[in-house]
């Protein structure tokens, strides 16, 4: 299975375990989306080929980190303040973020 497979598998697993929690607002699932989320850093399972790196712009990446930076944000704020908004702001600005890394990634 190529890297970029199991990053994908990772993502929609996070992802999954992030509507659940938002739906049901069970934020220890958040915790452990998460652990799926970032996966793939630790891994190595987001290395880019040289080929890929020359097609890809700098800034594009640096925009999809920032947008996943801000979604954690907003999901550790309703840990501790629990308005509705901020866990529906997580999960689409996490959306964002993901869109973001697909479009990279292209």
């Amino acid at each position: 299975m190529s890297n970029r497979n199991k990053t994908m598998i990772c993502v929609t697993i996070a992802g999954l375990l992030f509507i659940i929690a938002v739906i049901l607002d069970l934020k220890y699932l958040v915790i452990i989306g998460a652990i799926f989320d970032w996966l793939p850093l630790p891994t190595g399972w987001m290395k880019m080929e040289d080929e890929e790196k020359k097609k890809i712009k700098k800034g594009l990446v640096f925009l999809h980190v920032l947008v996943t930076l801000v979604a954690y944000l907003f999901a550790v704020l309703w840990f501790f303040i629990p308005l509705t908004i901020l866990k529906f702001l997580f999960l689409e600005i996490w959306w964002l973020a993901v869109m973001f890394g697909v479009f990279i990634t292209q």
